[in-house]
């Protein structure tokens, strides 16, 4: 859909300064993790399933490109494409982040202006929730168990956290009174609920801890609710799913620590709210939560923008559930970042295959406490100085999982066990993509094993085998958006305005235009702005910027026009005799088009006036003479010069 700005140059000024704040590569890296590769940045495509990274961003055209599916375009493209959003609806959320006004649209979008409602709903919960926990008589058994956990006064104010009173409308009524919002704006907020009998609403959270959840830029979007009744179910309380809340997408403490994951180049992950708090208080700031769910994809998109070597640290509880989310969480954080480089599977600094520019694009590592306890435990009792030497001796995923595996074994005290355990350590060494570090990894294990080492080599590299024959190979199919040759040679064409003026003049650009019936409405409004702009700016950067601010609003032209951009890859190189041939070549296959179906058109007129002979010998006429005018055609774009 394309949405018309009225006042025009009022929103064209807001138009630019929105775009002119946008980081391509930032706005990108909230749903791609991406990698550079020369001058581009490159990832999986968020818009089709792939296995190697076809998706490239260009930070200084400020366009992006799928080689897979097609899919292209600016900043404000991917957001409206990623979030399945009108361009009305991104450009309204981007004026508000940036404290802009758009004149002509007047109120925000319903969308946008729900969110802010409930931005505002939540921070003042906070207030209320947090004011009950400092001065309410009834908090008293809340702040013992805070103060039991070491939780100070100041950590109460850094994180904001509360009390919900065991009454049932508490918050609601409080609420009611400040700004009266209507209890379908509480529901959509997820702050109250509707009871089970009887009718109406009733608070959500009652006689609990509550710590806010904050997005990146701080706003409260969420609460987390800690039961603090043995009877409570459950124990842990998120508030449900809303327009601004989604816990497969949100991580508790990612406003308080991204500018520390930064710094320290790294982030540890933890299950629980006060694991974190915990950390955070004792001055360990890199530390993020899920929030009551596992580790998921865009949980590993999110922090991959703040740390460039992608070390990522599981500090899970050491339970069994503990185990089983550190074995999933590496499974996500190893799809996640499949076909960007290999996950790191040695410690030493080296890089084993030769080449200094085969660097690993993960590093995973495991935080485990050998005495059982969970991080927040085993900081009040141990101390940070002991957690911080548990992180410097943390060791890679791969070493974590042949240790567990070995260890969950017991005495290896027979030739069965060993054999079932080194069926059991096959799956994890078939990951390892290099021969040398594949050697290593067999003689540590055939050394705890007590086992010949020839004999362990052959077993792994037999099963190995099994497994790459038994293994498919599945084809993907991409989606590639072909496009009907006389509309590639159309828009071929319309790339010509990117040349550099020196190689290839506007004016002659338009001579050789003129030449050509664009039948693509699209292409119209492209080369009509192009042709203005051009006589505004030499400057193939200043164009590029220029024509997409001009197509803000329209989606499928920006579409095309980045198609032209990327193509210029294959021409802007070319001597003037191959350019030329180049510009002949796609106007002959456009007009050879036109021609084609003009042919058609006179063959069926032809046809239809075969009893009208007068009529017949003219169309003959006609097809002779629309001939002849085709080759005077290609006769006078041939004499013309470069």
């Amino acid at each position: 859909m394309s949405y018309k700005l009225t006042n025009p140059q009022e929103n064209q000024d807001v138009l630019l300064e929105i775009k002119n704040r946008l980081d391509i590569i930032d706005v990108v890296s909230e749903h791609v993790v991406l990698k550079k590769s020369g001058k581009n940045y490159w990832g999986l495509c968020p818009f089709h399933k792939e296995k190697s990274p076809s998706f490239s961003v260009n930070p200084d055209k400020g366009i992006y490109k799928c080689f897979g599916c097609g899919e292209g375009g600016d900043p404000i493209s991917f957001l409206m494409k990623v979030n399945n959003e009108s361009f009305f609806e991104v450009i309204s959320e981007l004026a508000q982040k940036y404290n802009l006004q758009l004149p002509s649209y007047g109120n925000y979008s319903e969308k946008v202006e729900l969110r802010t409602k409930i931005y505002d709903l939540n921070a003042e919960a906070a207030k209320y929730y947090k004011d009950k926990l400092l001065n309410s008589p009834e908090a008293k058994q809340a702040k013992d168990y805070l103060e039991a956990r070491g939780i100070t006064k100041e950590v109460i104010e850094k994180f904001s956290i509360g009390y919900s009173l065991k009454q049932a409308d508490g918050l609601m009524s409080h609420l009611m009174d400040k700004s009266k919002p209507g209890f379908d704006l509480l529901d959509k907020a997820g702050l109250v609920s509707k009871k089970s009998t009887g009718g109406g609403y009733c608070d959500r959270f009652r006689h609990r801890i509550m710590v806010p959840i904050q997005d990146d830029k701080g706003n409260i979007i969420a609460f987390g609710a800690r039961a603090l009744e043995d009877s409570q179910n459950p124990k842990y309380l998120n508030s449900p799913d809303t327009p601004v809340f989604n816990k497969s997408r949100s991580l508790f403490a990612l406003y308080q620590a991204k500018e520390n994951i930064r710094k320290s180049d790294s982030v540890l992950i933890m299950e629980g709210y006060f694991d974190v708090i915990s950390a955070h208080t004792h001055g360990l700031t890199n530390v993020v939560a899920t929030l009551g769910t596992a580790l998921t994809e865009q949980h590993l998109k999110i922090l991959a923008k703040y740390t460039d070597s992608r070390r990522i640290y599981l500090a899970f509880d050491v339970d069994d559930a503990g185990i089983n989310a550190t074995n999933r969480g590496a499974e996500v954080i190893k799809n996640v970042f499949s076909g960007l480089g290999s996950i790191k599977q040695f410690d030493e600094n080296f890089t084993a295959s030769g080449d200094i520019n085969d660097r690993t694009s993960c590093e995973i590592r495991v935080i485990s406490t050998n005495t059982g306890k969970d991080p927040d435990e085993f900081i009040r009792n141990e101390g940070i100085e002991a957690y911080n030497n548990l992180i410097t001796q943390a060791p890679l995923l791969i070493d974590y999982q042949i240790n567990r595996i070995i260890k969950s074994k017991g005495l290896l005290d027979n030739p069965q066990t060993k054999s079932h355990l080194v069926k059991e350590l096959i799956p994890i060494l078939a990951e390892i993509k290099n021969s040398i570090i594949m050697d290593e990894y067999i003689e540590l294990i055939s050394k705890r094993l007590s086992v010949s080492t020839e004999s362990l080599a052959i077993e792994v590299k037999k099963s190995l085998q099994n497994l790459t024959s038994e293994k498919k190979i599945k084809i993907q199919q991409q989606t590639n958006k072909k496009m009907e040759k006389h509309l590639q040679a159309q828009k071929n064409l319309l790339s010509l305005y990117f040349i550099n003026s020196d190689k290839l003049s506007n004016l002659c650009i338009n001579n050789y235009l003129k030449e050509v019936n664009f039948t693509d409405p699209e292409f119209l409004i492209i080369k009509s702005k192009l042709e203005t702009l051009t006589n505004e700016t030499t400057d193939t950067d200043g164009l590029i910027s220029s024509l997409m601010a001009k197509l803000a609003d329209d989606d499928k032209a920006k579409q095309i026009a980045v198609d032209m951009i990327v193509s210029l890859d294959n021409i802007k190189d070319l001597d003037e005799k191959y350019l030329r041939e180049y510009i002949l070549e796609n106007i002959q296959c456009s007009n050879q088009h036109q021609t084609f179906i003009e042919k058609n058109k006179l063959k069926d007129d032809y046809h239809s006036a075969k009893d009208d002979e007068m009529r017949a010998l003219q169309l003959q006429y006609k097809v002779r003479e629309m001939v002849e005018q085709s080759k005077y055609r290609l006769e006078t774009i041939n004499d013309q010069k470069i």
